[in-house]
């Protein structure tokens, strides 16, 4: 059962956040590395734009179809009701009822709208969940707990529909792809198995309690439908001349969003664009860079300008609600 004790009471485990820390050598060649892998991109995104016109990718813009703009919008909206819902699962498995569903599905929303545009997931998706989940009286490790889990859940959401695209179609890794796809798939259904007891995992002084089977398996279908439809936000805007079958694209993007996260560049900015570019014919490029730049929109700016606002309004409530207590 959960325990009743006072959410506020976890100062020992604020403190060992530092104890915790890498050490510094590795924290400055992780943020060479990144630097690098952005310069890189950055190197080879302007060698893939240097021969188009911006006419012509105007012209593009201008082609989309607006059926299609509104199929991104709703595919955009799906993925982030789907990863809202993996923070009102983790804060599930961490508090119990002492967070509602509604405010969970709050900060989810909120902390992914902003966080996949200016990236640094683990930095801004961790501060806009301690402001939020702070302000209900949680306290910093039950805070990391939900953050961790809620992670968990997207990773799993990777690997299911990693797994599913290697083996619909094997042919992606020149025909050897089904092999791999049924021991992620193996993996998968051990995990599930090895939840079927309540597990707890030990980062250093902080004990994380693990999802039963039942929520790991709701993880893994949030995660898979997610993952679809951040997918089919940019896939309906492609041109349809030079567009691949979907699961050839799946691993395209998948590998595209991954590099940008590792290079901590602002929403994978210069990097994703990058690998999306290398990955067309030359004459598709200009209708490429049209519908990045239209998926951008959709799927960045637009989330992260209703999330702001949302943010700004749960601030606002805050100090009028300190005010009256004043």
């Amino acid at each position: 059962m959960q325990s009743r004790r006072p959410v506020h009471a976890e100062p020992p485990q604020r403190h060992d956040d530092a104890a915790r820390s890498p050490p510094r050598w590795l924290r400055l060649a992780s943020w060479g590395g990144s630097l690098a892998a952005f310069a890189l991109a950055a190197w080879l995104l302007q060698r893939y734009v240097t021969g188009l016109s911006w006419h012509e990718v105007v012209a593009a813009w201008a082609q989309l179809p607006a059926r299609h703009i509104a199929a991104s919008v709703i595919a955009a909206a799906i993925s982030l009701t789907m990863l809202a819902l993996f923070d009102v699962l983790a804060a599930r498995t961490v508090v119990g009822d002492r967070v509602s569903a509604q405010l969970a599905a709050f900060a989810g929303a909120v902390t992914q709208g902003i966080s996949n545009t200016l990236g640094f997931h683990a930095i801004t998706g961790a501060a806009l969940r301690y402001r939020i989940y702070a302000a209900v009286g949680l306290g910093a490790g039950d805070i990391a707990r939900i953050v961790a889990l809620a992670g968990l859940g997207v990773g799993l959401g990777f690997t299911v529909v990693i797994a599913g695209a290697l083996c619909w179609q094997p042919q992606i890794t020149q025909g050897w792809g089904r092999w791999p796809g049924m021991a992620l798939v193996l993996l998968l259904l051990a995990l599930l198995g090895w939840l079927a007891r309540p597990r707890t995992l030990a980062l250093g002084r902080l004990t994380l309690p693990l999802p039963g089977a039942g929520t790991a398996a709701a993880q893994m279908l949030i995660g898979g439908v997610e993952m679809l439809a951040a997918i089919s936000a940019l896939y309906v805007l492609l041109p349809a001349g030079a567009a691949p079958p979907f699961v050839d694209f799946l691993p395209i993007y998948v590998g595209a969003v991954l590099a940008g996260i590792v290079s901590h560049a602002p929403g994978g900015l210069g990097v994703f664009e990058t690998i999306m570019l290398a990955s067309f014919p030359p004459e598709a490029r200009a209708d490429l860079l049209a519908a990045m730049l239209c998926y951008r929109l959709t799927y960045n700016l637009l989330p992260f300008a209703l999330a702001s606002a949302a943010l700004a309004g749960f601030e606002w409530r805050l100090r009028r609600s300190a005010r009256r207590h004043c």
